[in-house]
């Protein structure tokens, strides 16, 4: 191999493929409520949107398929996922059961640069949420906390795990809150700091049982929320 061939080879192989950028794109749209919740999904017209074949529009759907956004319907086809609140306790005990794990590999791995850094996160939190007010932004916030402890593990299955359900998440929440305007996710900064104090401490049974303490305070809100009458 010529010189400088394997640095080609190699930029070559993470170049980012037509089906990624459309899959990011559909994911988005579907995120932001752009295409709603049961929407069918017709590949041509999707082809027609996005300015493509259908080949990477096909990879695209199996891929949000696989995240948990669209499912298979006999008969219908691709459809957008309605996703329900059981759906929800079912990711939030894949997240926690995660995340009790991911604690324990960052307090064996973490530098206390890398465990403090999760203070800025938590800072900005905080600051979204001083008034009480619910968003989606707020709710980002919340996510982009968990996703850098998750980060922390050093984990690649683990964290790719973990964005599958932040997806379906986010999915879930803005349905939710579309329906549910009063609706509040149940996020308190306050087990978030325990959560961080614990990781710090390094003390792995302070931080499952902060770890515990947010998921039932969130089952504790969000689903008494989701079950109340419109």
């Amino acid at each position: 191999m010529a010189p400088g061939g394997r640095h080609i080879e190699d930029q070559l192989i993470h170049r980012p493929q037509l089906w990624e950028a459309v899959t990011d794109r559909l994911r988005s749209a579907i995120l932001t409520g752009e295409i709603p919740a049961g929407t069918k999904l017709v590949e041509a017209s999707l082809a027609d949107r996005y300015g493509t074949s259908r080949g990477p529009i096909r990879e695209a759907v199996r891929e949000l398929a696989r995240q948990g956004l669209i499912v298979e319907l006999p008969r219908r086809g691709s459809v957008v996922a309605t996703l329900t609140s059981h759906d929800l306790a079912e990711v939030y005990e894949v997240r926690e059961a995660l995340e009790s794990g991911a604690s324990k590999a960052a307090i064996r791995r973490a530098s206390d640069a890398e465990l403090h850094a999760l203070e800025a996160l938590l800072v900005a939190m905080e600051r979204a949420w001083e008034d009480g007010d619910w968003s989606l932004e707020s709710v980002e916030l919340d996510f982009a906390f968990h996703r850098a402890l998750l980060a922390l593990a050093r984990n690649e299955r683990m964290a790719t795990t973990y964005e599958h359900m932040l997806t379906q998440n986010m999915h879930l929440l803005r349905t939710a809150a579309e329906a549910t305007p009063t609706l509040r996710s149940g996020i308190e900064p306050r087990v978030h700091r325990e959560i961080v104090e614990a990781l710090t401490a390094r003390d792995e049974a302070r931080a499952g049982a902060a770890i515990d303490a947010h998921y039932r305070l969130a089952e504790e809100r969000l689903f008494a929320q989701l079950a109340e009458p419109a």
